[in-house]
């Protein structure tokens, strides 16, 4: 099954047993928690969650200061193998685990945090005297002492820093005060020169405060003459900034010697709290906890042996409460596991639901392959997602493994286009010899080059685009078939067999009637006529040669005729029965009409892009390569640097719009006819483990 058949599982024990039942879960892994509305509170969890809180805090606070990054980086990866493995972590109790990291985590963040509380004070000193600097690039140029502004008998005199975007403001509501506007080369400041008589001093004064502008002075333990303090303000600016440069350099070598600890006791501490937040609020009451949450029915006998200390049950789910909530859990093979990556970006399956994964497992490979099918190519591609997956963590680790399948896809289509870099595997030196008669490969030379884009001929355009149709047919009608299924589950009989089924019918008459046209050589006004007795492609071979381009046309006229209406006639009565839907007779007619038609061509024409991408890729190799030989081939500078770059520059934006053009295919056209998603995801009693190994000791 690729969606995993969950029970329910319930622990009774002591309210004062929960961390311990919170560390078993941990062990166990696999739960995913009923949340309940019990207000009661257990004081051991709630106590031990403070702490974890506390703990966690501090050290995410350290890490997010040191600026260290969750992941280890996709250069990191590519250009110096960087990983940073797990590391074994024995625990028993959730309690010693929070204890321990109390006392552990000083040794690593109490350095790191005096480091950057001394970086926040030396950065607030140095903004502190560079705006005092700028201020003074203003007050210097008075020469005098700025202790006596404000003490002249008839005037009132001052200097005011505000802000640049308060000026407008500032100028209209002082347009009877005389005063001088500075620039400083801070934009986001303007200085302000204010000389008024006395008796309107307290009203400047008063307006200015509304605008969070004080007069300006100059601190004290500094000269009060600007020219002074200037100087002084750049000495001070100097040492702080040389200050704050080493102090940089100490906190990037401390990063780089603790970056491991960190992360590892980071993820602990989070490990700690989530797990901790999430069973803070058993069920139960005031003496007994209720523990309960849904659990893979595989893994029933492993839950009961990590909870057999206590009372616990596992049972199938029958409350039609909490059948509404029961979450989703993949359960896919290996290899199909690797896309649900692509699912989950579309939703999680909703209730009636196929897992689409599987689908996408057998139909990403060979649309990657088809546009981008390059041996050479390929290889690096899966070279390089293979990196992505051992030497990642987490999520790119996943997504690596994608890459490197995709790459593997697109070598072997690679192989069948007879492509490597461009060149022809069969008239590649080592090779030639192998695939020619004798050779060792010579039993699959049939393979290279089935597919051949070498020429770019006429012939060859056509028949990548009719290889491109036939796959996206099947793809479309996987899809419609797969709603049918749907509906049929859910008991939407009238919607099956009224729309969906004869929009099936619909779209196959509409595609076997492009088939008439192609085996009638276009001749659409004619094709229906008896003097057409062509072979129907990918249609006479499978049904005899019988049907003939006069016959089929005009049975598919028919279904086409038939579905139509009974798509009308089903469209008009759910209105009828449905008017809060909106949307009249003439509506459907129009919609089954003009819609559904249109949709099934452009749905189908879409497909043409597998074909249209392949011929892309192979023209845009073709001039790369005739440029490599213009000038002058390997023993040219030039030209290696021209191979070397337009291959490097092809893969890896070709390479990016293919996975677009993949997804595209299954989210748009395939996902769309059929999958809403939407269900929640099972979660597990503790994230992700990155940086940890976690051994239990009572094991």
């Amino acid at each position: 099954m690729a969606v995993a058949d969950l029970k329910l599982g319930s622990i009774i024990l002591p309210r004062s047993d929960s961390p311990k039942a919170i560390s078993r879960l941990t062990e166990f892994e696999w739960f995913h928690k009923i949340d309940t509305e019990n207000d009661i509170v257990t004081p051991e969890i709630d106590d031990l969650l403070l702490e974890a809180q506390k703990t966690y805090q501090s050290i995410d606070d350290v890490v997010k200061g040191l600026g260290v990054p969750p992941l280890v980086g996709i250069l990191e990866i590519m250009f110096t193998g960087k990983k940073i493995n797990k590391k074994d972590y024995e625990i028993d109790e959730i309690e010693d685990m929070v204890n321990e990291l109390k006392k552990r985590a000083p040794s690593i963040i109490d350095e790191p945090i005096n480091l950057l509380e001394e970086q926040a004070t030396t950065k607030r000193s140095l903004e502190e005297y560079t705006s005092l600097k700028e201020t003074l690039e203003v007050a210097k140029k008075l020469n005098i002492d700025l202790s006596g502004f404000g003490l002249m008998k008839y005037f009132y005199t001052n200097l005011f820093v505000v802000d640049s975007k308060d000026y407008e403001e500032i100028s209209k509501t002082l347009e009877n005060v005389t005063f001088y506007k500075y620039d400083l080369a801070n934009k986001e400041k303007t200085a302000i020169l204010v000389i008024v008589s006395v008796e309107d001093s307290e009203k400047t004064l008063k307006i200015l405060r509304g605008f969070n502008a004080n007069p300006f002075s100059i601190p004290e333990g500094i000269p009060q003459i600007p020219a002074q303090a200037y100087s002084m303000a750049e000495t001070k600016i100097k040492e702080l900034t040389s200050k704050q440069s080493a102090t940089t350099k100490q906190i990037a070598k401390l990063t780089k010697k603790i970056r491991r600890d960190i992360l590892v006791i980071h993820e602990e501490a989070q490990v700690a709290k989530d797990v901790l937040e999430t069973l803070r609020k058993p069920g139960g009451t005031k003496n007994f906890a209720v523990i309960q949450g849904f659990i893979p029915s595989k893994m029933e006998e492993k839950f009961k042996d990590a909870t057999k200390q206590w009372m616990s049950v596992s049972e199938d789910i029958v409350d039609p409460k909490l059948k509404e909530q029961i979450p989703i859990l993949f359960d896919n093979p290996r290899f199909v596991r690797t896309f649900e990556v692509i699912t989950e970006s579309q939703g999680i399956p909703g209730k009636g639901e196929a897992d689409p994964t599987p689908m996408i497992a057998l139909m990403w490979p060979i649309f990657y392959g088809l546009m981008f099918a390059d041996l050479g190519h390929g290889l690096l591609l899966m070279g390089m997602g293979l990196l992505f997956k051992l030497k990642g963590q987490g999520t790119l680790s996943r997504w690596g493994m994608l890459i490197a399948i995709s790459g593997a896809s697109a070598a072997i289509a690679g192989v069948g286009a007879g492509e490597a870099f461009g060149f022809h595997l069969d008239h590649m030196g080592p090779l030639e010899g192998l695939l020619e008669e004798g050779g060792a490969l010579h039993s699959i030379s049939w393979l290279v080059g089935i597919l051949s884009v070498a020429e770019l001929t006429f012939d060859q355009v056509i028949n990548i685009l009719k290889v491109s149709l036939f796959i996206g047919i099947v793809h479309l009608v996987w899809a419609m078939v797969l709603r049918v299924k749907r509906l049929a589950k859910e008991g939407h009989k009238f919607v099956m067999y009224m729309e969906a089924i004869p929009n099936i019918t619909l779209y196959g008459g509409i595609v076997v009637i492009m088939m008439c046209a192609i085996g009638a050589n276009y001749d659409v006004m004619n094709m229906y006529s008896k003097i057409h007795t062509e072979a129907v492609p990918w249609v006479t071979i499978f049904l005899g040669d019988w049907a003939q381009v006069w016959i089929i046309t005009r049975i598919s006229v028919v279904i086409v005729i038939v579905s139509m209406t009974m798509m009308m006639i089903g469209g008009i009565l759910h209105a009828k029965k449905h008017p809060e839907d909106g949307g009249s007779a003439a509506n459907v007619v129009m919609e089954v009409f003009l819609g559904k038609t249109v949709e099934a061509l452009a749905h189908t024409i879409s497909y043409a892009r597998l074909g249209i991408m392949l011929l892309v890729h192979a023209a845009l190799l073709m001039t790369v390569n005739n440029a490599f030989g213009s000038l002058g081939g390997f023993e040219s500078g030039a030209a290696m640097a021209m191979i070397i770059g337009g291959n490097l520059g092809i893969m890896m934006i070709e390479g990016l719009i293919v996975y677009i053009q993949s997804l595209r295919l299954h989210l748009y056209e395939f996902f769309t006819k059929w999958y809403d998603g939407g269900s929640q995801p099972f979660r597990q009693i503790r994230p992700e483990l990155i940086y940890n190994q976690f051994i239990w000791k009572n094991k």
